[in-house]
């Protein structure tokens, strides 16, 4: 089974909205808020979802260095096969949070890590030449199972170090 830690942040996760962005990360063992219905989908690739790091997204950003560093330490504590940040959707300060975990986590780490999230998301035009991000709707509805599917058989690939296909095939942005 593809061990599979999510990172969400605390609209995603549950926790509130505004009044709850400066939350600091904790991690959560099992899948929670989208995360329940990733954990479904993913089985089927054979994969799970084994934890959640949630982190208020403006706290992350007011304080990206050492929250990064903090959220590295419980990523290595679970040791996964493949991180997971998202899906951010639209969310514009959630998809920045995505990115920059995604990329300190292929440096730092080097374990398989992605985004998922919107195309109007601002993480996307910031990383989209940078990491793996697939594609999502702006907020859930309408192409969204279509999405779960991609994210999860997109998680499963990278935990098993296959070939990854194009951006058409596997619902990334192009990352020219």
């Amino acid at each position: 089974m593809i061990k599979v830690v999510q990172f969400l942040n605390q609209v995603q996760a549950g926790f509130g909205s505004d009044e709850k962005m400066n939350i600091t990360p904790e991690y959560q063992k099992g899948a929670c808020g989208p995360g329940m219905l990733l954990k479904n989908t993913m089985m089927r690739y054979g994969a799970d979802i084994v934890g959640t790091i949630i982190c208020g997204d403006n706290y992350f950003l007011e304080n990206k260095e050492e929250v990064i560093k903090e959220i590295l330490q419980m990523i290595k504590e679970v040791n996964p096969d493949v991180v997971l940040c998202g899906p951010a959707l639209n969310y514009k300060r959630y998809g920045e949070c995505s990115g920059y975990l995604v990329e300190a986590v292929e440096k730092e780490l080097n374990i398989p890590a992605f985004a998922a999230m919107a195309k109007d998301s601002t993480g996307t035009e910031l990383f989209r030449k940078k990491i793996y991000i697939i594609e999502t709707p702006g907020r859930g509805g309408v192409g969204l199972n279509n999405s779960l599917r991609k994210i999860s058989s997109f998680a499963a690939k990278l935990g098993r170090k296959e070939v990854i296909g194009t951006a058409e095939e596997e619902g990334y942005f192009k990352r020219e």
